[in-house]
């Protein structure tokens, strides 16, 4: 992958710093969720177009909207072509909400919608800066959804390793189904 993903991937964490910071929530339709939003489809476009050479049928990919305002923990999912994130395994990249990074792998909507077991991540105290927070509100709770969670820290995420993560994960999924 090239320095224009590694940019649009900085650009997103930059997103999430900022948005991490305020008070308020961003609606969707604002300037700044626009700019975010054109940020995370070219990361989609990009990562779809690299994982098409494995032929994964009818796979196709989406990003958070926000419904009135933006979520505070952006995400890309990866999912069979007529099912969603909401109701269906999908391999998801999940950026944390302080933008230090990304959780990334197969994640289920529910504990019965799998027999693959959940990884339960805890959450740790804030002083211990080691654990990427996936979690935006009760509704958008994603830290314990993950079947094989993998973190990529910002400052020493490769591509590569997130592509193999990725296509892992897709693996995973399609045995699954």
């Amino acid at each position: 992958m090239s320095e224009l993903f590694l940019k649009n991937l900085s650009e997103v964490f930059n997103f999430c710093i900022y948005y991490d910071q305020l008070k308020r929530p961003i609606g969707s339709g604002s300037a700044r969720a626009r700019i975010a939003k054109q940020y995370l489809i070219i990361l989609k476009d990009t990562l779809l177009k690299d994982l098409a050479q494995y032929n994964f049928p009818s796979l196709v990919a989406s990003i958070s909207q926000g419904s009135g305002n933006f979520p505070r923990v952006p995400w890309i999912s990866f999912h069979i072509k007529g099912r969603s994130v909401s109701n269906s395994l999908s391999v998801v990249i999940c950026f944390a909400k302080d933008g230090r990074g990304v959780v990334a792998g197969l994640m289920c909507p529910t504990k019965s919608m799998s027999k693959l077991p959940l990884i339960k991540r805890l959450k740790v105290k804030s002083s211990v800066m080691n654990y990427l927070d996936v979690d935006g509100s009760p509704r958008t709770a994603y830290n314990n959804k993950f079947i094989n969670p993998k973190e990529f820290y910002k400052d020493q995420i490769h591509p590569e390793d997130l592509t193999s993560h990725l296509y892992d994960s897709l693996i995973s999924m399609y045995k699954s189904l």
